[in-house]
């Protein structure tokens, strides 16, 4: 089986593990992998991309040909987070502004619309978040502790937006998502900054 590393093809491993099942190789990989302070972040069997729940369908399964792994250092997943969640802040201002505007408009039907967008897109955020979060306990940044911040205030104003979406306040609706919410987007934006700095 041909092993590819972040795409070049590595013999040595192929020599030294030659016979292993898939899964069993790529256990013994990733232990090597972490030991030298590396990651394995994506996998791909004979050009398909695997994820964990399809690694039982594959992983005892002789034939394969090529086992393709993507690996990274903790700071560069770090800094790869970091650049999607700030490409993520554009369209979720925009829908911020468009959901607030529709509920001062009394366009509640299309802000309610908006609104489910808005709060999965502050989830998806805080998710990814909760990830470089995790990637940062063990870098030594000036500026990881401004993340746990922004992780506290997200939940409060989320639980904020849904009382106010319950009492069908829709100016304090649009007040919060304008303001407040708008806000800790410009406070992660300037974290997330900060933090790609630093890594650089």
């Amino acid at each position: 089986m041909h092993i590819l590393v972040n795409g070049t093809r590595r013999e040595d491993l192929e020599t030294r593990h030659a016979g292993l099942l898939p899964g069993d190789l790529l256990e013994i990989l990733g232990t090597e992998f972490f030991r030298a302070g590396q990651l394995v972040v994506g996998v791909h069997v004979d050009g398909t991309d695997v994820t964990g729940a399809d690694r039982s369908d594959w992983g005892q399964r002789a034939g394969v040909q090529e086992l393709a792994l993507l690996i990274q250092t903790p700071g560069q997943l770090l800094a790869g987070s970091l650049k999607v969640s700030l490409e993520w802040l554009p369209l979720l201002r925009t829908e911020l502004g468009s959901c607030a505007d529709r509920f001062r408009l009394g366009e509640d039907a299309q802000a309610l619309d908006a609104l489910i967008r808005v709060v999965e897109g502050l989830r998806l955020l805080f998710l990814g978040i909760g990830q470089i979060q995790r990637l940062l306990l063990n870098q030594e940044l000036a500026s990881s502790a401004l993340v746990e911040g922004f992780q506290a205030e997200i939940p409060r104003l989320l639980d904020e937006i849904i009382a106010s979406q319950e009492g069908r306040d829709w100016i304090l609706l649009a007040d919060l998502l304008e303001y407040d919410v708008m806000d800790q987007l410009t406070r992660w934006e300037e974290t997330a900054a900060a933090l790609l700095e630093e890594l650089a």
